[in-house]
């Protein structure tokens, strides 16, 4: 994969979340990267089922900032990464 600082990070992310907690409870924590695509961040959630048990789901976040700032590196659809702006 290529870092890339002249491409500019998307607004809109899919990661993935692990769910946690009681039944019925919205426990989630963050577990993956940031992708560009909703098709990476489920190859990803499939990876991870396949390597421990647990309960993992896709999530979409959009910022409202501009210019667009994540603080978690972004994955390209092209494997290019977006570096965090810190």
């Amino acid at each position: 994969m290529n870092n890339s600082t002249q491409q500019s990070a998307p607004a809109d992310v899919y990661y993935v979340v692990e769910f946690s907690g009681a039944m019925g409870q919205r426990d989630l924590q963050m577990s993956s990267l940031l992708f560009e695509t909703r098709p990476q961040a489920e190859r990803e959630m499939a990876r991870m089922r396949k390597a421990r048990a647990g309960v993992f789901g896709v999530r979409t976040y959009t910022t409202p900032t501009k210019p667009v700032q994540w603080l978690s590196d972004v994955v390209m659809a092209d494997g290019t990464i977006i570096p965090a702006t810190h």
